[in-house]
């Protein structure tokens, strides 16, 4: 089993739900709005760094990895200019 985080920084925060229903992640839990820093900036939700992020994570069979890769890649580059779309793999070592 995987771990994917996805982060999102974009002007459509459900924009994050929509790519995780396409790829088929019925299971999934969304972390809501994020602030933190990056090679674009600082995301901080304050005046001075304004903007945030979305994130949200499932746990897969790693089989389905390359292909949920793929397409979150695919949809990463249709992007607007300015949006960013991540997606981290973990390794899940044990689940209850």
């Amino acid at each position: 089993m995987k771990l994917l985080l996805f982060l999102y920084q974009g002007s459509r925060p459900d924009q994050l739900h929509d790519l995780v229903r396409d790829l088929g992640l019925v299971g999934h839990t969304d972390l809501g709005r994020v602030h933190g820093a990056g090679e674009t900036g600082r995301r901080e939700g304050t005046r001075a760094h304004p903007g945030s992020g979305s994130a949200m994570f499932s746990v897969v069979e790693a089989e389905r990895v390359a292909a949920v890769l793929s397409d979150a890649r695919a949809a990463a580059a249709a992007l607007p200019s300015g949006e960013r779309l991540h997606c981290f793999v973990l390794p899940v070592e044990a689940m209850l």
